[in-house]
């Protein structure tokens, strides 16, 4: 039986368990996936663990702090600085990250095609890289969007805001930890508006339900993409990583 996990702290929330179990069975493979709880003090416990797995996911605090115990990065992981997915690989490990390609690939399924168009991503964290990376491997002009210029591919929120610089993206990305359950409150609602966006996708996912930027987007005739979908996505190309397989999705 192959042997799979996902690892973080804390970990009892994962939905990874039961997005998973249907694709293996979809490609006729036995085998069991685990949430296994490991805090960031304890990343060096990730060596011993993965001899007993055949692949395995990282979630939040391991992201950053796994990277250390790893034996190389794909270009993905190595462009964000940040691993959410690790392959085994003739006895070594390897990093990748799936968060942008995981969004690219929902933006083409939702019919929107990215190449040639201008992306707005709130934040630059691991994930707003992710996306970004992906997004103009993909043919997309991208542009953070920050509270504090420090280099030259951002645009400050407040003058966007005050429509002070004219910059205007077709997509519009929430990449920052705003409105996660138990979270800070999102409340950049006018950002999409004032960049005139088509689409607004929120990578952050609430187990509870669609997010408020998800739902205040949606209200004002404008489609949004919400974090469930970057979940499913972010899997498969995971489950693809791993097993050299490209899933059946299953309703």
């Amino acid at each position: 039986m192959l042997r799979f996990a996902v690892l973080g702290f804390p970990i009892s929330h994962s939905r990874s368990p039961e997005i998973y179990a249907p694709m293996f069975r979809g490609a006729g493979l036995e085998a069991e996936f685990l949430r296994i709880p490991v805090k960031a003090g304890e990343a060096g416990r990730i060596r011993g663990i993965a001899e007993e797995l055949d692949g395995f996911a990282l979630t939040m605090p391991l992201k950053l702090a796994a990277i250390p115990y790893l034996d190389g990065l794909a270009p993905s992981a190595a462009a964000c600085g940040a691993v959410n997915i690790v392959e085994k690989r003739g006895g070594l490990l390897i990093g990748h990250n799936t968060d942008g390609t995981g969004l690219v690939d929902a933006l083409l399924e939702s019919g929107f095609d990215p190449a040639g168009k201008t992306a707005a991503i709130l934040g630059r964290g691991g994930a707003a890289r992710a996306a970004k990376y992906a997004l103009e491997k993909h043919g997309c002009s991208v542009r953070y969007l920050v509270r504090s210029l420090r280099a030259g591919d951002e645009e400050l929120i407040e003058n966007v805001l005050n429509g002070e610089d004219g910059f205007s993206a077709e997509l519009f990305i929430n990449a920052a930890p705003l409105g996660m359950e138990a979270g800070e409150r999102f409340t950049y609602f006018e950002l999409p508006v004032r960049l005139g966006s088509e689409l607004v996708f929120d990578m952050v996912y609430r187990p509870g339900g669609e997010t408020e930027l998800v739902r205040t987007t949606r209200s004002r005739g404008v489609p949004a993409i919400g974090g469930e979908e970057l979940l499913y996505r972010q899997a498969v190309r995971a489950f693809e990583i791993w097993t050299g397989l490209k899933p059946v999705r299953l309703t």
